[in-house]
């Protein structure tokens, strides 16, 4: 159930072709999807931005102009992937810059919305890397949010937090999602093990389909559309073998009637089954409401490839008793592992760091040397430590030697430790 806010939940998609925003607000009683018009069927925003004679940036889909137009970028998600800096208006932006920029563009569609406000984004991509996590955050910092209010996933955490947000009978057993990527029909299935306490939730590919012009081999276009129907009816029979779907999501406009008539009534026999575009943009918007406690969370945990499986802790005296001080929990994911802490040495010149797995298995224990550490009284040393990983297997450890005040001044010593997983 969701709670009255004056928060503003967004969550916004970024693929190849354009972007799309899903977002919540307490004046509407579930997640809306915006678009570029009030057709909720081509609620798409242009992936590229043009400036005009004024120099002002407007959301561009290529029409009526040239892609290597002096005053326009274009094709923004692949140049920003690819790590280019974008010239336009006579001027380079660096990739933070011009997605800035776009973010800024975007949200302008709500600013209706975003008048005395709390501002929270969740940024969904394909595949979510170290580059894509680092230059989406930096830019939604530059277009004036907090690290506190910016989120990050990709596609699979998206379907996930879409999935088990609707009735609990669309996925009380496996939910198949259908796609089509790279001239390929996708199918995935999610699966959850209930037999884990949480309960864990997985996306596996389960069958893949090229439908490219090899595959096509000269057929014409009535010759070729009932191949893709067999094609697509052979895919969809691989991906309920030996399992019990209650529910599958298209994709896309691939997936129409005008072909695929006979693979669309296998599909939805004795099952459900959806098709649209705003999936992995209303995904992202539950997992931001649920990160900032507008609705509750469904005892299930995503297991992705992101998602880190162990739990990261230190011993410390609080309030003078030995205790175990947790860093990062197991279960989240990767990109929001971060913590920050300040503690003061008695004796020790080390940092001593315990990681045990989620499930079953041995714990280990890290230390951290500090070659060089100033030798002062004890309880007088004072460290400042960074956690934070770069996959979900890397975790880095850095700390800083404060000093203690005005009796004794930092030695300006940072130390750095690397944990693989």
């Amino acid at each position: 159930m969701t709670q009255a806010t004056n928060e503003l939940v967004l969550g916004i998609e970024l693929n190849e072709q354009y972007a799309q925003i899903t977002y919540y607000h307490q004046s509407v009683k579930e997640p809306m999807t915006l678009g570029a018009s009030s057709d909720a069927e081509h609620a798409l925003l242009p992936m590229g931005m043009r400036r005009d004679a004024q120099g002002i940036w407007h959301l561009w889909d290529g029409k009526g102009g040239q892609t290597e137009d002096k005053d326009a970028a274009a094709d923004l998600y692949n140049r920003i992937g690819r790590r280019e800096k974008i010239a336009c208006g006579g001027r380079s932006y660096e990739p933070k810059e011009i997605l800035a920029e776009y973010f800024r563009l975007c949200f302008s569609r709500l600013k209706l919305l975003t008048k005395d406000t709390r501002l929270y984004v969740m940024a969904t991509v394909r595949e979510l890397d170290d580059w894509w996590s680092t230059v989406i955050v930096e830019a939604l910092e530059q277009y004036g949010l907090d690290r506190k209010q910016i989120y990050v996933q990709d596609f699979f955490s998206s379907f996930f937090y879409h999935t088990i947000n609707q009735k609990k009978e669309l996925w009380y057993q496996d939910v198949a999602l259908l796609t089509y990527e790279e001239e390929a029909i996708v199918g995935y299935v999610l699966h959850i093990d209930r037999s884990t306490r949480p309960a864990i939730a997985q996306v596996q590919q389960a069958a893949r389909q090229p439908m490219d012009e090899r595959v096509r081999a000269g057929r014409k276009e009535t010759e070729w559309k009932k191949e893709k129907d067999r094609l697509f009816f052979e895919l969809l029979k691989k991906v309920f073998e030996r399992r019990t779907v209650s529910a599958s999501y298209l994709m896309g406009d691939y997936f129409n009637k005008s072909w695929a008539e006979r693979s669309i009534q296998f599909l939805c026999y004795r099952r459900h089954a959806f098709q649209g575009k705003n999936l992995f943009s209303k995904g992202a918007c539950y997992a931001v409401m649920e990160r900032v406690g507008l609705i509750e969370s469904h005892g299930v945990i995503f297991g992705g490839r992101d998602m880190i499986e162990r739990n990261l802790s230190m011993e410390m005296r609080i309030r003078g008793r030995e205790s175990a001080y947790p860093l990062v929990s197991a279960g989240i994911n990767w990109y929001e592992a971060y913590h920050v802490c300040e503690f003061i040495l008695n004796e020790e010149r080390e940092i001593r760091i315990l990681s045990q797995p989620m499930a079953e298995g041995e714990s280990i224990l890290h230390i951290m040397r500090l070659p060089g550490l100033p030798h002062r009284p004890q309880r007088a040393t004072r460290l400042r430590m960074t956690v934070y990983f770069s996959s979900a297997r890397c975790c880095h450890i850095e700390a800083e030697d404060l000093g203690f005040g005005g009796l004794y001044r930092s030695s300006g010593l940072t130390w750095k430790r690397t944990l693989y997983f």
